[in-house]
Order: structure tokens, then sequence, then C-alpha cells
């Protein structure tokens, strides 16, 4: 996914953060934001500008070890000030070049309506992409005040990235996966705490963007997580986006250690040397240059556990071409995705020729495509090269095949798969709207480009604080409105409506809701497109 929004604007949003932050009062009087948990006591804050209660910073969880599952939530005496709401996990910040974060980062930001009501409030948990490398669950981006005065109560959570959220060794001291470990423990947590906060805990919609998408659908396609959440909201991401899966951990492992200053291959001689290592130079190691290979960060990401700790049952045991199969949980989806998502991974080539792409195209084949020989790869790149960019600019056609192969296409296939395993409802999305508040295209050099951005539809369901001091358009705000409305509906019911907007779910053919200058029922979009890749999938997917 994109880099977090953090890395690229942070300098920018931290003054309009102390701002906000020194107008922040105890507008109701401490005891109603003072909240007893078997924990220990916290104390949040209410937000002036947005009317929201806000208790930030809580921690969920202890990292007691590396590359482990993490330990019980950490109790305290006294009362805890939940005002901390940017802390990150480990990663790397480009813009500056440098490793920021802490290994101890499991928290949640929790936000509420102003008052408590007799009846407990529905809940929003959302997990935040970056390919399992960057983001956060910062106030700064993911501000849910639009979402919370929706009368929801809205939390965001953190949860550990890269080598420290999957390292996948295959050896008990380093299984892979404890950074969706870690999103299940905070599930946990909110199921045996929001009722504390007036949150119902029979009413839980877990959403997740990008990365955060893919772990919300292995949490669905897993019967082990019933009674953890009731509804599933998946934007632009499923488990078979490529960027998000690894195939070959230990060679992974062993790039970075290399990096460090290491050559082995040895599952145990690496767990060391990652140990041994700080974690300032682990996130140096794991940077790379994206130009002409946009996933070329992606060391450490989900993969096949071939080896747990005692008494910890395995995440995931097959790869996602067949969990994807799976019939999951019977439970409404929303899903959807972005019509020019791949702007962002354009961003990254510079090449100029059609011949230059079709002579590079190894890097952009998806890891969901297995050739038996190098004729059936040949025979592929010609194909994709003769589809995507014979009547297209170069920089266009990359935006398409990437937009397809990474996101719409993976999406697409998890939607037909979710309406035929079960008799679910399956509510699907296509986001075409265009303007400044597009913030993720807007950090690109393509900025300009038409279209919707990886990531551009989050920020008319949250606040970012660029956004915090400058009014929205008439148009934006009708966006803004809609969709608070329709995602916000989905949590308390489990059916997206208004009154404006009928949201008619899919069923053997599927049905989106296109949301742009108009929103209304379409077909599948760029049907002759997905027709390729399913072709494609049915002669050289991984099954």
């Amino acid at each position: 996914m994109k880099k977090s929004i953090v890395l690229k604007c942070v300098c920018i949003l931290i003054s309009t953060h102390m701002f906000k932050e020194v107008y922040t009062l105890n507008f109701f009087g401490l005891d109603s934001l003072t909240i007893d948990l078997p924990q220990g006591r916290v104390r949040g804050s209410f937000d002036l500008f947005s009317t929201q209660r806000m208790f930030l910073g809580i921690p969920y969880a202890t990292v007691t070890d590396r590359f482990q599952v993490a330990g019980s939530p950490p109790t305290w005496n006294g009362t805890f000030t939940a005002n901390q709401g940017n802390v990150m996990c480990n990663q790397y910040f480009s813009t500056l070049r440098q490793p920021i974060g802490q290994e101890d980062c499991l928290v949640l930001n929790i936000y509420t309506p102003p008052s408590r009501t007799n009846e407990l409030y529905p809940v929003i948990v959302f997990n935040h992409g970056g390919g399992f490398y960057f983001g956060s669950n910062s106030k700064l981006i993911y501000n849910p005040q639009f979402l919370v005065r929706e009368n929801v109560i809205v939390i965001t959570v953190n949860y550990r990235l890269g080598a420290f959220g999957f390292l996948c060794l295959g050896i008990k001291d380093a299984p892979g996966n404890v950074g969706l470990k870690d999103q299940l423990a905070a599930l946990k947590w909110i199921q045996n705490n929001i009722a504390y906060f007036g949150g119902d805990p029979k009413s839980v919609t877990i959403f997740g963007e990008s990365a955060g998408a893919v772990s919300v659908h292995y949490f669905l396609l897993r019967n082990s997580t019933e009674g953890l959440f009731h509804r599933v909201i998946m934007d632009s991401g499923s488990i078979l986006m490529p960027q998000d899966f690894e195939y070959n951990p230990i060679q992974s492992a062993s790039t970075v250690a290399t990096r460090l200053g290491y050559n082995t291959s040895d599952p145990n001689e690496l767990l060391q040397i990652f140990k041994n290592s700080t974690a300032s130079d682990i996130v140096r190691a794991s940077y790379a240059d994206q130009t002409n290979d946009a996933f070329s960060l992606y060391y450490f990401t989900p993969c096949v556990e071939t080896a747990v700790a005692d008494e910890t049952e395995p995440l995931i045991t097959e790869e996602p071409t067949q969990i994807i199969k799976r019939p999951g949980l019977n439970v409404p989806v929303i899903i959807g995705f972005n019509n020019r998502e791949g702007i962002y991974w354009a961003q990254h080539y510079n090449y100029q020729t059609v011949e230059q792409v079709r002579t590079n195209f190894g890097s952009l084949i998806p890891n969901y495509l297995k050739f038996e020989s190098d004729v059936n790869r040949t025979t592929f790149i010609n194909d994709a090269v003769n589809v995507y960019f014979s009547n297209r600019t170069v920089i266009d056609g990359l935006i398409e095949y990437l937009s397809d192969s990474l996101v719409i296409y993976p999406s697409t296939f998890a939607s037909e798969v979710l309406t035929k395993n079960s008799n679910r409802s399956v509510y699907n999305f296509y986001f075409d709207y265009d303007s400044f508040r597009n913030l993720n295209k807007f950090l690109t050099r393509l900025r300009f480009t038409p279209g919707a951005c990886h990531g551009d539809e989050l920020f008319y369901l949250f606040q970012p604080a660029v956004y915090a001091a400058l009014p929205a358009t008439p148009n934006d705000s009708a966006i803004i409105a809609a969709m608070t409305a329709l995602w916000t509906s989905f949590a308390k019911t489990g059916i997206p409506s208004t009154s404006a907007t009928t949201w008619t779910p899919s069923n053997q053919q599927l049905k989106f809701l296109e949301i742009g200058k108009e929103i209304q029922m379409i077909p599948l979009p760029n049907q002759e497109r997905m027709e390729f890749w399913r072709q494609t999938y049915e002669k050289y997917g991984r099954n």
C-alpha cells in the first residue's frame, strides 16, 4: 500500500495537531472521561472541535519477546492518561530517511460520541494499511469524527510491522504472522472492555484498507474468530493481493540479513541475527529503493506457518489461493476498490517505452500466478502488454495494469467467491470520485492524473489533520455525508442504506455502488479486463 501518509506529511500535520490539542478540554468533567477497566483507571479527553470523547494510546497487549505472540495487557496503579494518539510501531520514515517508532506499540485509539445513552453504541474497528510495512493508527491521519457523529464508536488499531510483525522462519521462536495475531488480540480486548466505553461487543464491524483489508479477510475466512466481529468492510484489498503474501520468507530474511552484514539462510542463525540487531538497524536494512520496482520493500508479510510456539494456534496454514476458497463466517460484507488504484505504485516507474516495460515485466508479475514453463510466462507477458499498452501511454498502461493485477482483480475474485460460498450479503463499491481531498494521489508525483488512487476513499471517512482547517467543498461534503451514512448504517444493521441511496447486494452477477459525481448502481467495471484476469488465473493461478 501507500507509504503511510504520516511518512509523507507529518511536518505539516504536527502544527495543526498541536493547535487542536491546546483546545482539547475535559468539557464534561473528569467523571465522564474517567473509566475503570480491569487493567486500571483511564482518563480520556474531549475534542472541542469534533465533539467526541477520545481515549488514545490504550495498551491492549504487551510485546515481551521479539517475533512472538504478544502477552497480556499491562496493568497500572493510579490513572492512565490516555492522550497519546500518535504511537507508531517500528518503520522507516522515508522523507527523513530515518527509522521511527517503538517495539512496544500495541495500543488502541478509542473515539466515542460525547455522551452515554441507555443503549450501547455499535463499534467499528479500523486496521490501517501500509503493506504490513508502514502505517499506524495515528489521530493525525485517522481521526474518525465524521463516523463518530453518526453515533458509533470507532477504534483504530496499531499492530507490529515489518520483521517485528512478520519474520517467518518456520521455527517456534519466529513462526510468522504475529502482526496479524496482534490484531486478533485487539479484537479480544475489545470484546472484554468496550462495554465500559458504552460500546456493544455484540455489534462489532471490522474495517480494513489495503493490508488492513487483507487482515480482516483472513479473519473472515477463519471459523475460530466467530464472535469477535459481526460485519466486515474490505477497502481495496483481499488475501490474494500479491504484495501482501510471502512465498519464500527464508530468502527474504536472508536478503535483509545480508544488509546487516551476515550471509546465512539457516533459520536459527537468522533468528539470532534479528534478535541481536537493534530495531533501527533492522528497519534500515529492510528499506529498498522502489525505482522501477514498487514491491522491493515487501520483505516481511503474512506467510504459511510451519511451526508455532506451544499452545499457540497457527493462523495461516495454507497459501491464499487455497484459503480464499473457504466459506468462512456467514456475516455481511462490504468490499470494493477505487478506479485507478495503480497510481500509487505507477509513480515509482520511469519507463518511457513499451519495450522497456516488456523487457522488465518480470517484476510486475503477481505472485498468485505460477508458470510451468518459460513459454507460458512469455505468453502471459505478451498478452498483458497487448491488453494494457496497445492504445495507452506507458504511464496510463502501468496505472491500469497495476490497478487490476494488485487490487481490482484480487478484490473481484474475492467478491465472487464470497457470494458463492454462503448466503451472506455482499455489497460491492467502486469509488471514482476525484478532488483535492484525494490525499494519497496528491502526495504522489502523479497528483494531477485523473482518478482515485489507492487509499483516497479513506479521506471521506476520516479527517486528517492537514484538512482540519480547510472547509470542504459542497461536492466533497456530499461524498463525506453519503459514505459515512452508508458505512455507519452497515455497522448498525448490516445493510448499507440511506434515504437517498439503495445499495443492492451482489448475487451471481456482481453489482457495484459507484461513488463519484453520481452515486448509482452499475455492473462490474472494465469487464473485458476482468475476463482477461479470470482466464489468466484459470491457466496459471496457484491452485
